[in-house]
């Protein structure tokens, strides 16, 4: 065995055992979704700063191969797991929201992964609750648009649960800016992070067709005092970012 040959063995060995650590990471947070995050972040009226609704992401054990939300999101998708884990995922968060006796709305991203996907009989329990007493609104991104079929029905049955929607920014994509005709969200986001969007046609045409079906706009990205003159400027009525407050294990009163 040559020594290139040597280091491909060594590699996939390696690679091996980082997919069975973190199937065994993942498998655990789905055994006992109270292991998995969730972190909440507010989202505040921009005119008097009042609490509207609570962002919920969720997140690994710390220390762990899925310690942060973008890699148990790509371990999951990767081994098969994703649809398990959003259903441990959103149950848990719903238990914690009921917890805290969170009145405002619970806003979550499903993954797209988990559309048409009954829930699993021993978490039924949580969101027959979470449906009942939780006023949730999901959060569309652009991996939800691959597939539009799949994401009417999913939507539709969204509905039925009484469900609201938020369109991330996707103002770049004009099937995207087409499909807010019957998506008609409660929301339509966008970024003021990056500088200068806020200005782009593209960005004013999104937020015009939003508002067009009787979507409010929601900035993302209010982590300073630039960004909040961009949220204005752009007709936001509700923001979140870190200016408006940090996101944390339980929900803010």
């Amino acid at each position: 065995m040559t020594q290139r040959d040597e280091r491909a063995a060594m590699d996939l060995t390696a690679d091996l055992e980082r997919a069975r650590a973190t199937r065994v990471a993942i498998e655990e947070l789905i055994a006992d979704p109270s292991l998995l995050g969730p972190d909440f972040q507010p989202v505040r009226r921009l005119a008097d700063n009042v609490l509207v609704a609570q962002k919920a992401t969720g997140r690994g054990k710390p220390g762990t191969e899925v310690g942060d939300t973008l890699s148990l999101l790509e371990g999951a998708n990767s081994l098969g797991l994703a649809e398990r884990l959003d259903w441990a995922w959103r149950c848990h968060a719903f238990d914690v929201a009921l917890e805290s006796g969170m009145a405002v709305e619970l806003h979550l991203t499903p993954e797209p992964a988990t559309y048409a996907v009954p829930c699993p009989p021993r978490l039924a329990v949580s969101f027959g609750r979470g449906r009942r007493e939780l006023k949730v609104v999901a959060e569309l991104h652009e991996d939800a648009f691959a597939d539009v079929p799949r994401l009417r029905r999913a939507v539709e049955e969204m509905r039925g649960w009484g469900w609201g929607l938020a369109v991330d920014d996707l103002s770049s994509e004009p099937s995207v800016v087409s499909a807010l005709s019957w998506l008609r969200p409660e929301y339509v986001q966008v970024n003021v992070a990056l500088p200068g969007h806020v200005g782009l046609s593209s960005t004013k045409a999104w937020l015009d067709a939003g508002r067009a079906v009787g979507a409010s706009v929601m900035a993302l990205g209010v982590d300073g005092v630039r960004q909040r003159a961009d949220a204005e400027l752009a007709g936001a009525e509700v923001g979140r970012g870190t200016l408006l407050g940090a996101a944390g294990p339980k929900p803010v009163a």
